[in-house]
């Protein structure tokens, strides 16, 4: 059975799209992300289609499960991202698996299903996939960690993570190879180039937060980075916003033609960020989402800092 592979880029994508590789040798591996999720589905014509890591965009509901329900495919779905009671049940009916779960990553939760079917060692995957996205805290995670060197684990993990921010591996084409070595039972610090990219990542990560350190600004409890000039470290940006303005919320902006990407961290594990950017960038006509500990959001250019004042509010009442 032809098989389509639909993952996320990011080190949780790439690791359950690798364990999903592991599970159907064969398959095309495809990079996508939310938003171009319905047009991605559109493309495929492949008699098996496995989703894993990609968010259901709150308002695309209907039409996701219009193509899957309009699928020949068989639909196989993993992901550790929100989604509303009445859309797990409906994504339930639309696919033949549909394993979803929060708290935990998308490569725990796709390994855990095939894990009788596949080498143990793709434990690794798991946990490489787990710590990329900062979720590697769980029950699961900590008890497989016992069973080898967990120095030797980590490392793994942040030249995976820290490796592919650089320009040669943001390339889908070097990403999909990367997706084809881990399947094969490689390591990334076997992939070629991956460990000297990853080792300039470190460097300009260092360089970043002495920039974030001298233009970042504070708005109430929010820190804020603008059109940081390193696109690929969004993430780190927002931190080192909070960080260095010693504020709850950290946020880098990135400026687009007709919006703003905005990317959004914290130091306070209890900030649920998911919420807390949906509920502003709906407020302003955006879109928003994600993790409890990694959000981010899409708002019209004119509306900052109104979104930035409904942040405010907001976690004024949720008294954090």
């Amino acid at each position: 059975m032809k098989t389509a592979i639909l993952t996320h880029s990011d080190a949780d994508g790439i690791c359950s799209g690798a364990i999903a590789l592991c599970a159907f040798p064969k398959s095309r591996v495809f990079f996508t992300k939310p938003v171009s999720l319905y047009d991605d589905l559109k493309g495929c014509k492949e008699e098996r289609i496995v989703i894993t890591d990609i968010a259901i965009n709150h308002g695309d509901d209907d039409r996701i499960i219009e193509i899957l329900r309009g699928k020949k495919a068989q639909i196989w779905y993993f992901d550790h991202h929100p989604l509303s009671a009445a859309m797990k049940v409906r994504m339930k009916g639309a696919c033949k698996a549909f394993v979803h779960g929060e708290n935990l990553s998308t490569s725990e939760l796709i390994y855990k299903h095939f894990r009788d079917d596949i080498p143990k060692e793709r434990a690794w995957l798991a946990i490489y996939g787990a710590i990329g996205d900062y979720s590697d805290n769980t029950k699961f995670v900590e008890g497989m960690l016992l069973n080898w060197d967990m120095r030797a684990i980590y490392l793994e993990a942040c030249v995976l993570v820290m490796g592919i921010k650089e320009d040669d591996f943001e390339k889908y084409d070097n990403k999909r190879a990367i997706v084809e070595k881990l399947a094969a039972g490689g390591n990334p610090t076997e992939v070629q180039g991956l460990m000297s990219s990853a080792r300039d990542a470190v460097k300009k990560e260092f360089e970043l937060y002495n920039f974030v350190k001298k233009n970042a600004v504070r708005k109430g409890n929010v820190g804020i980075i603008r059109s940081s000039y390193l696109f690929g470290f969004r993430g780190p940006s927002a931190l080192f916003a909070s960080t260095t303005t010693n504020s709850k919320i950290g946020i880098s902006v990135f400026s687009r033609k007709s919006h703003l990407d905005i990317t959004i961290r914290t130091r306070d594990r209890r900030i649920p960020l998911n919420l807390l950017a949906a509920k502003a960038a709906d407020l302003v006509g955006g879109a928003g989402g994600g993790l409890e500990n990694a959000a981010g959001a899409r708002i019209p250019v004119q509306k900052f800092d109104e979104f930035v004042a409904h942040i405010n509010r907001l976690l004024k009442e949720m008294r954090l």
